[in-house]
């Protein structure tokens, strides 16, 4: 059994007013007798309105021609089809409101997971390239560790070759492995104490020798004043003072080098 607001809807469909179709629902109750009454009660023939004209003076009524049982009936069949073609229209227009819906909702969806995959896709590369970065920064300080343990060994070698009386000659041009050149920021200097202590700091590539001088009367006391020469045991080379002022880098004590203090 449809509901009052259902029968409602279907009046207003038939081309009746809301208002009318709710009055005419009141009086009767049920949807065929509620098309009888507007049949019957044409727009303009309210009660209130009768009531509002009882305190006009009497105008002659005009006889009203009530309609036939046929016409009555050929009516009811031409509102019913009006119904059913409206009610038609109705349905096909919320499946079509529906099928929009639908549609806009997959849509929406869509661009939802799309953006999430583009997310999904930044922080990927993201983190690939940020463990790209640590393995080269890994491999960089292990070749760092790899040249600093070699020079350490050649340096230690010429001490106990010099110890012994041997003549280590001087390594030539033409016998010093070919490396290709790399550009460093950085240098690792290890310094060797007359005492046999050792320090080890990092300075930029461009830095005079004489940052090296500077730091060891910084951090040694005993050395505060007193005149501080440096020397590196492979190849063996005692700085001169013009050495001081030129670039660590151009020195060829990067990435990493041992120096010893001179006697």
């Amino acid at each position: 059994m449809p509901t009052t607001e259902e029968t409602i809807n279907t009046l207003k469909d038939m081309g009746f007013s809301e208002e009318r179709a709710k009055k005419a629902l009141n009086k009767t109750g049920y949807l065929e007798s509620a098309m009888e009454w507007l049949l019957n009660h044409p727009e303009g023939e309210d009660d209130d309105k009768e009531e509002e004209n009882e305190e006009m003076p009497a105008e002659p009524e005009v006889p009203k021609v009530p309609l036939t049982p046929e016409e009555k009936a050929q009516k009811i069949i031409e509102m019913d089809e009006l119904r059913i073609k409206k009610r038609a229209e109705r349905e096909e227009r919320e499946k079509q409101e529906q099928i929009e819906k639908e549609k806009r909702r997959v849509a929406e969806g869509k661009a939802v997971s799309k953006t999430r995959q583009q997310i999904d896709d930044q922080e990927i590369k993201k983190i690939a390239e940020e463990r790209k970065r640590e393995k080269l920064e890994t491999a960089k300080a292990k070749q760092r560790a790899l040249d600093a343990i070699e020079s350490d060994k050649r340096a230690r070698k010429m001490e106990r070759d010099a110890a012994k009386g041997i003549n280590v000659p001087k390594p030539t041009v033409e016998d010093a492995p070919k490396q290709p050149q790399r550009n460093y920021d950085e240098t690792k200097i290890q310094i060797r104490l007359q005492d046999g202590k050792k320090m080890e700091q990092t300075f930029k590539a461009k830095e005079p020798l004489s940052a090296v001088r500077v730091y060891l009367q910084m951090n040694c006391p005993d050395l505060a004043g007193s005149p501080i020469k440096l020397m590196t045991s492979f190849p063996r080379k005692v700085f001169s003072e013009e050495d001081y002022e030129k670039p660590l880098e151009v020195l060829g004590l990067c990435p990493s080098a041992v120096v010893i203090i001179s006697k």
